[in-house]
């Protein structure tokens, strides 16, 4: 565990160290690893405790189960709009602006929040038998984070493609137009990202974390003008889209 750390001060979140390399797992497969309102703390919360420990080189994250992270269920959550949008702006705010390079080994289904988290990491180790998609405009709600992270992975045009037509794509296709980093089969991406976390965090952390800044400029350029003008419209769209969300498609916001 990180240093100072009690062992049950995390519930969604599981965290134990390989070495200089932290794993973390959203631990929730008995509901697809969604996270509670309650539970929403841990998502910054966790960011500051790994920042803090000087022996954390890099992370790796995953899911438990067969499931990596289907975003906030919203069973407990009031649905204010104007609350959930400062909400929101924290928590990608933090992931955007946490330096210390993160591996994702995408081992199931990235729904919602956890599909926007896992593209604000920094190389995606996606298993073969995967597939992808932004489902928003399907369900009548504009996408904040699609706009906002697919770009820059992607290109303008393929991310107009895929955010205007809702459509899926398999992982193949994701590997190919650079939504994820890595194909790997069925049940390997731990060890694969285990692999390429052990090797960046061999290396000296200041030119890691500074290179990783760096390259998050682009994202933070455009938090401002791109992601928070797209939280601003989601939620124009909101009231109508509140009943699919309690019907379950609460596991594609943003």
């Amino acid at each position: 565990m990180v240093p100072d750390m009690p062992v049950d001060t995390y519930s969604f979140l599981k965290i134990e160290k390989q070495g200089s390399v932290a794993v973390v797992r959203f631990n929730r497969p008995e509901n697809g690893n969604r996270w509670a309102l309650a539970d929403e703390w841990e998502m910054k919360q966790v960011l500051v405790d790994l920042a803090a420990d000087d022996e954390v080189r890099a992370v790796l994250l995953t899911g438990s189960g067969d499931t990596f992270c289907g975003g906030a269920h919203h069973g407990d959550d009031p649905f204010d709009p104007a609350g959930y949008y400062d909400r929101s702006l924290e928590i990608f705010g933090a992931w955007m602006n946490f330096d210390k390079p993160i591996v994702v080994a995408l081992n199931g289904t990235a729904g919602g929040s956890g599909l926007s988290l896992m593209m604000l990491c920094d190389i995606v180790v996606a298993e073969r038998h995967l597939t992808f998609g932004d489902p928003h405009v399907r369900i009548g709600v504009v996408s904040a984070t699609g706009p906002f992270l697919w770009p820059p992975a992607i290109g303008l045009m393929r991310a107009k493609r895929w955010l205007l037509t809702g459509d899926t794509l398999d992982a193949v296709e994701a590997e190919r137009i650079g939504l994820v980093s890595e194909l790997v089969d069925t049940g390997a991406s731990f060890d694969r990202a285990m692999e390429l976390a052990g090797k960046i965090a061999s290396y000296p952390a200041g030119a890691v974390q500074g290179t990783k800044r760096v390259l998050n400029q682009w994202l933070r350029s455009n938090f401002v003008p791109v992601f928070q003008q797209g939280l601003a419209l989601e939620f124009l769209r909101f009231p109508v889209a509140s009943m699919n969300y309690g019907a379950g498609g609460g596991g594609n916001g943003h």
